[in-house]
């Protein structure tokens, strides 16, 4: 058996310590010597919340899950009744956005939905989908299946309110669903909507078969939608919409051009030719919008050549091709690398008047110049739009060299560049990196008045001047929109806002007076999420740097809340980061942990803030050394079983936080659980890479000094053969079914597990501890654990 000398010894013994000495020997193992806690405190509420239930609740018919909406207590009917009559009110005289409807919906108080009117559930589903064009620019967007849950969830408030839906109410469910082409949930919510014994208008149907029609594989279920369809006109089922041609009794021609697509899409050109047939009989002429769609569809199944016969078709018929006509034979010609074909349909097209997409010309395969004698030559298009058109391209492409050589093209030919043009010139100086000579162009565009810059013009020099750190220079640009009456919009205040937070010296008193400039300049300027992350990261970064004072803390406390309480802005996962950087770095736990409960709140409904979240754990790592640092170790033991529950990563650091905190509570029991849980390849909690050998002494100092000593040989050999199992065994070993039925370590912990090293230090800490503990058996255990590491990491062994 292995033994230590007498010198190593002595060194190592010393003078047998209290209880005490054996606390601060454990601490010093821990984060570069953190100083011992005191004696426990009494314990005190804690600021996280009890775990609740995050089981999502569903409805029964629809086997969806539903968000939580609002977990208010009863309140007053006439305080219900109050905050339903101002959100009924602020719902129909404005278009909000997607987010700023969810947040004041989600904030009403349960019992107020019962005050509510079917129209009030309709508009408000309408207005998370998106379905306004007004809405969707005020941010709804493309629909995702955060829209999805959202209305789900205002669908079962309507529903436990006792409000009955309508055709309205499911007409805005098959919509969504179809434009996550969720088509079977599209069908389930049609179903239904027909046993309730509503009569639709024909727009459900319609929206559905679009859909269907822009999947080919989905061409059988257009086909028998088609036919449920006629049956359901013949029979009178349907009802009048709103609009002229949805009619009660015909099938209108929007419906046709869906069925048309779905065909065409198909490639069954025999049954398109059928529908024509049917439209005709119907008293209905095909319009040029249907003639496009079959147009589409030639090409794509019969080549350029089919397509320019079924232009003289169109022609034939009367209608006259317009840009989409053009677009699609251009596409085809670029495909087939008919260079001559594609230059005559470029002069055709230029010479009616219909300038080719940006996308379309980024593609091109001709020299730019080249491109600008086609399309201009003819004199039907704007000279100076063509030249915008291929600089626009070319700054899309990155060719910022051709972009000047465009320019220098356009003044040899005495074309007058527009402001379109001087703001992509500038643009692409300043991406080039030389702001100097943007600057040079600015200045001669002021003092020679060749065109009166704009709000784009500005907000490129702005944006430029703070990219390079040149602060000075962004202000005086900002302030020379007053000069011209052009008030400073949201991305003037952004840029601004986003240069001070890059500071590496961050000033926040001009960061501070910057923002109240922008909360009382009229007109009115709307904080966005990009407005509120440059607050919260020049915050962060002055607080990690400099801390922050009192009064700078209640301005960013202030901002945080008016994110949401008074702009409705949903935050992202890098709000919450800074923001609890920012509170992590100043030592204000509360704060920090009303923070984390936020995002977990909020990831309630959206699964992506808590995923972007883990993904990097420094701020959750410093949340937890922070509870450890003013004693809050149930708050510690709590945050560790949140992230345990949310992601199967484990850091190191987290486990060192977690198994400090149960020394200092006596948890001795939770700690082995924690431990044994990483380490054994049966457990859901598998993560052997999360205990390195540093951790492993901090493990066992923590059995020392709770007298577990028995438990030290155990976790040496398991923690040694945690990262065994399918990657050290040979066939000679096992048989083929033992190694398949082996755990298989996650791909990502193969490379750090497949071979355990010892260091000697954390034998030296380990030894250390042991010799120093009064325990009965501490001698024999260390000499166990010498003869093993002897036996298993001999270049570990103290010299």
């Amino acid at each position: 058996m292995y033994r230590l000398s007498a010198r190593s010894i002595s060194r190592l013994k010393g003078t047998r310590p209290t209880g005490t000495v054996l606390s601060r020997s454990l601490s010093e193992l821990y984060f570069n010597k953190l100083p011992k806690a005191p004696p426990p405190i009494p314990k005190r509420p804690s600021t996280i919340p009890e775990p609740r239930d995050r089981t999502p609740i569903h409805n029964v018919k629809s086997r969806q899950p539903i968000e939580h909406i609002s977990q208010e207590k009863v309140i007053d009917d006439s305080d219900a009744k109050r905050s339903a009559d101002e959100y009924t009110r602020n719902l129909h005289a404005h278009l909000w956005g997607s987010d700023e409807t969810w947040l004041r919906f989600s904030r009403l108080p349960r019992d107020s939905h019962r005050f509510m009117r079917d129209i009030d559930f309709n508009r408000t589903l309408a207005l998370l989908r998106g379905s306004e064009k007004s809405a969707r620019n005020g941010g709804a967007g493309a629909p995702t299946a955060q829209t999805m849950t959202r209305m789900l969830a205002v669908y079962g408030a309507a529903t436990d309110a006792g409000c009955v839906p309508d055709r309205y109410t499911y007409q805005e469910m098959i919509a969504i669903n179809v434009a996550l082409m969720d088509f079977k949930h599209a069908r389930e919510w049609m179903s239904r909507m027909l046993l309730r014994g509503i009569r639709p208008t024909i727009r459900p149907y319609r929206t559905l078969l679009k859909g269907y029609s822009k999947v080919p594989s989905e061409i059988e279920n257009a086909r028998q939608l088609w036919l449920e369809i006629k049956q359901k006109v013949a029979d009178g089922q349907f009802v009048a919409g709103k609009s002229k041609t949805e009619l009660a009794n015909a099938i209108d021609i929007k419906t046709y051009t869906c069925i048309v697509a779905a065909e065409c899409k198909a490639g069954n050109f025999a049954r398109t030719l059928e529908l024509l047939d049917e439209m005709s009989q119907a008293g209905m002429e095909p319009d040029l919008a249907i003639r496009n769609v079959i147009l589409d569809g030639v090409v794509s199944h019969n080549g350029l050549d089919a397509g320019l016969e079924e232009v003289k078709l169109i022609k034939e018929s009367g209608l006259n091709p317009d840009g989409y006509t053009f677009s699609i034979l251009l596409d085809a010609a670029l495909k087939e690398n008919r260079l001559d074909e594609l230059k005559r349909l470029l002069a055709i097209s230029a010479s009616q008047g219909f300038m080719p997409s940006t996308k379309l010309v980024r593609s091109l395969p001709l020299d730019p110049i080249e491109t600008v004698d086609i399309l201009a030559k003819r004199g039907a298009l704007d000279t100076a739009r063509v030249y915008n058109t291929l600089i626009r391209a070319a700054m899309q492409n990155n060719e910022f060299k051709r972009v000047l050589q465009l320019i220098d093209h356009m003044r040899k030919q005495n074309v007058a560049p527009n402001v379109v043009t001087y703001g992509m010139l500038l643009d692409t100086l300043n991406k080039a990196g030389r702001l100097e000579q943007a600057k040079a162009v600015f200045a001669e565009l002021i003092s020679k008045q060749k065109i009166k810059p704009d709000t784009h013009i500005f907000s490129i020099m702005v944006d430029a001047c703070g990219r390079a750190g040149d602060i000075r220079s962004m202000f005086e640009y900002k302030n020379m929109m007053a000069e011209h009456g052009i008030p400073p919009g949201e991305y003037i205040y952004n840029s601004v806002l986003s240069a001070l937070s890059r500071q590496s010296k961050v000033d926040l008193n001009t960061l501070e007076s910057t923002v109240e400039e922008l909360v009382n300049v009229q007109p009115p300027v709307r904080p966005t999420i990009r407005t509120f992350n440059s607050i919260f990261a020049a915050f962060a970064s002055h607080a990690r740097n400099h801390g922050l004072t009192e009064n700078q803390l209640r301005f960013l406390r202030t901002w945080y809340y008016n994110s949401s309480d008074r702009y409705y802005v949903v935050r992202d996962a890098y709000s919450y980061a800074l923001v609890l950087e920012a509170f992590t770095a100043t030592k204000q736990l509360k704060d920090a942990l009303d923070i984390y409960g936020d995002m977990l709140k909020q990831s309630e409904n959206d699964a992506t803030v808590l995923r972007a979240f883990t993904g990097a754990p420094g701020h959750f790592i410093g949340l937890l050394q922070l509870c450890n640092e003013q004693q809050r170790f149930e708050d510690t033991l709590r945050l560790w079983r949140d992230w345990r529950t949310y992601c199967s990563y484990v850091p190191e650091p987290a486990v060192r936080n977690v198994l400090f905190a149960c020394d200092q509570m006596g948890h001795t029991g939770v700690a082995r659980d924690i431990v044994q849980g990483l380490l054994t390849p049966t457990t859901p909690t598998f993560s052997p890479q999360s205990i390195g050998d540093g951790t492993l002494a901090l493990y066992v100092g923590l059995l020392v000094k709770h007298g577990v000593i028995t438990d030290i040989i155990p976790v040496l050999e398991l923690w040694r053969t945690s990262a065994l199992p399918s990657l050290t065994l040979s066939s000679e070993d096992a048989d083929v079914e033992s190694l398949a039925n082996a755990p298989r370590l996650p791909t990502s912990s193969k490379a750090a597990c497949a071979e355990r090293r010892l260091s000697e230090d954390a034998v030296h800490s380990i030894v250390k501890l042991l010799l120093q503990s009064s325990h009965e058996d501490a001698s024999k255990t260390t000499d166990e654990v010498l003869a093993f590491v002897g036996q298993h990491f001999p270049d570990a062994l103290p010299t």
